[in-house]
């Protein structure tokens, strides 16, 4: 199905040998179609000192969220490139996968799936929560995820269709994220969005942004069946940037297969 909104993708940060280059461009192109931003650094001055990382090159990974990890003969023959690998190994909250360039190009493309999936978020909300969804959907912005938004969808275009495909973006490739309040458990809209993103499999991460016994009551039943076995995050109460930080964390810790 075609992409129908246009959201910024994440920059990540792809860790390499030069002489690996053919694949690591394949890797490179694979992201990008993904709608992500790769980052594919070749600094001349590590030739002459291998084994002193510039401090540029640090600055840049403690400033990324997201990195693909390039084994092969290689990488392990680099010393500037193991120490990225440590230095990325060591911080915490840093998300990624290791590619084997080695093992075939369908096996290293898979991994490169698997870490989008993880950095792109379908936000469901009623329209009457836009402030708190344009708050969230901009800290995860910040944490380089890629985020549809409903309300990015053109003027003109055929709104529930595109729903559905932004939907199915986020199934193939993230998170669909649930804002419920009374205004949410009002809405059929995102009442349908949950139900089809349940019925197609996705991984769904429940926030509570209202009162949570009055918005768990008011939801309509077949909806808060469906959600009853998730784990939710509740934001009523807390200051936002302690709450936006354990969602961070509680989606950069949880897998998806």
């Amino acid at each position: 199905m075609a992409e129908t909104v246009d959201p910024t993708g994440a920059w990540i940060f792809v860790s390499h040998s030069h002489k690996d280059l053919t694949k690591v461009r394949q890797i490179r192109d694979a992201l990008e179609r993904l709608g992500h931003k790769p980052l594919l650094f070749y600094l001349k001055c590590l030739e002459d000192d291998s084994a002193a990382l510039p401090d540029l090159l640090r600055k840049e990974i403690e400033a990324r969220n997201w990195f693909i990890l390039c084994d092969s003969s290689h990488s392990r023959e680099s010393d500037w490139v193991q120490k990225e690998v440590e230095i990325i190994r060591a911080l915490e909250g840093k998300v990624y996968e290791v590619v084997d360039l080695e093992g075939g190009i369908d096996q290293y493309l898979e991994k490169v799936a698997r870490l989008s999936r993880r950095a792109t978020v379908f936000l469901s909300y009623s329209l009457r929560d836009s402030e708190v969804a344009d708050r969230i959907a901009d800290r995860l912005r910040q944490e380089e995820y890629r985020v549809f938004d409903v309300r990015s969808i053109q003027v003109g275009r055929d709104w529930q269709n595109e729903i559905v495909s932004a939907i199915d973006e986020a199934v193939r490739r993230g998170f669909v994220l649930v804002l419920l309040s009374e205004n949410a458990a009002e809405s059929p809209y995102v009442q349908q969005e949950v139900e089809y993103a349940m019925n197609i499999g996705s991984a769904i991460v429940p926030v509570i942004i209202g009162d949570a016994p009055t918005v768990l009551a008011s939801l309509p039943g077949p909806t808060r069946f469906a959600l009853a076995r998730l784990q939710y995050l509740d934001f009523s109460g807390r200051p936002f940037e302690e709450a936006m930080t354990d969602l961070v964390m509680m989606l950069k810790k949880r897998d998806i297969q």
